[in-house]
């Protein structure tokens, strides 16, 4: 080996050692950049798990919300159901002490026309109770025989044509636009 082949082979290493110092500062940096990102990833992962956590709190609460809320609007409906009649039956306790009324007098005064006429302004006074919640009579005698708004009870013969109602044994009544009771009739065969 010549002196010439061991400088070469010299400068060939100093060659590799920069080169390895070289790689080994790129290696140096990488392990850097890789922390740096490593350390973005977590700073983001907290915040995106942050921002879940205070979403997540927020649907929780809007559901015990809603669930408070359905619980109030059954009560609330339960409530008005219940009480859907309090109007009119206040109504007819005034029916009911004017009744009370007439009752007494009859015991205290034995006047009949007096009498009656407290028994028709009673009468009237209920009327009026009625059509204010729109509670109407079925009109029955004279009329054709309808099944939706008349109860056949018998069948007679008659002057009148078939299929006409001819007595009406017990009044039916509408209540809007429903039958709530039909009448109870007598129809021409």
């Amino acid at each position: 080996m010549t002196d010439s082949d061991i400088e070469r082979m010299d400068a060939g290493t100093r060659e590799d050692a920069h080169e390895g110092v070289e790689e080994g500062e790129e290696a140096g940096a990488e392990p850097q950049q890789e922390l740096q990102q490593l350390q973005e990833l977590k700073e983001r992962l907290e915040e995106c798990e942050g921002r879940a956590d205070s979403s997540f709190e927020r649907l929780q609460r809007l559901q015990a919300d809603f669930a408070n809320y359905k619980k109030r609007t059954a009560k609330e409906t339960m409530d008005s159901v219940e009480y859907a009649n309090e109007e009119i039956i206040l109504s007819l306790l005034d029916v009911v002490d004017n009744f009370e009324r007439a009752l007494d007098s009859i015991q205290q005064n034995n006047d009949a026309g007096a009498i009656k006429k407290g028994i028709e302004m009673i009468f009237q006074q209920l009327w009026d109770v009625l059509k204010k919640e729109d509670v109407v009579p079925i009109e029955s005698v004279g009329k054709t025989f309808d099944p939706h708004l008349h109860e056949t009870v018998d069948r007679v013969k008659s002057d009148v044509a078939s299929n006409t109602v001819v007595e009406e044994l017990q009044r039916g009544y509408k209540y809007k636009s429903k039958v709530i009771r039909p009448c109870m009739v007598r129809v021409a065969e």
